[in-house]
């Protein structure tokens, strides 16, 4: 008898969790106007790069060239590292490159679309592609070496703020020996 209390118990409290997190998730008139303003910036940012994100109906654009919605989307996109779904872009961005990349991640995407609104410039590379000098390097390692070193530029940049920072010409890269192709 007791065995079959705890166990209802445990199951109302389990539904009781997780109809409060479905309520958080997809009912925004539930949580705070802070999370949600945060989470539908997120929610733009990845929907950006993730070619399994889709902006819901009547979901509001975001000025790219604005330097805060810049510095938000910076820090949305970071948070990016270890998803390997398919981007929305990838491969070569000039017409004279004649390689062909493999399919860039959203990790991938998410740090060269960071490069692209800090630069406000889409073909700042030749590739959405991370090239290491070492050429033995595996790719995660790069990719997890490059989200560090993207980590510590952004911190720089929040400290001098974003104008400064593209008038030093700060490199999220450098010293790292990874390019962007």
């Amino acid at each position: 008898m007791l065995k079959s209390i705890v166990s209802a118990a445990i199951t109302l409290a389990l539904t009781a969790i997780l109809t409060a997190y479905a309520a958080a998730r997809y009912l925004p008139g539930r949580i705070s106007n802070e999370m949600q303003t945060t989470s539908d910036k997120c929610l733009f940012w990845r929907s950006r790069v993730d070619a399994s994100v889709t902006l819901p109906d009547g979901h509001k654009e975001l000025d790219e060239k604005d330097q805060q919605n810049t510095m938000d989307g910076i820090e949305c996109l970071l948070n990016l590292e270890g998803n390997k779904n398919a981007a929305k872009f990838s491969g070569a961005n000039k017409p004279y490159i004649s390689q062909i990349f493999k399919q860039a991640t959203v990790e991938v995407a998410a740090l060269y679309y960071i490069s692209y609104l800090y630069t406000q410039k889409w073909d700042h590379a030749d590739a959405i592609f991370l090239a290491n000098d070492n050429e033995e390097a595996e790719e995660a390692e790069t990719t997890r070496r490059a989200y560090e070193a993207y980590r510590v530029w952004y911190k720089e940049v929040k400290k001098v703020g974003i104008v400064k920072a593209r008038e030093k010409r700060l490199n999220p890269l450098k010293g790292t020996g990874i390019r962007w192709y």
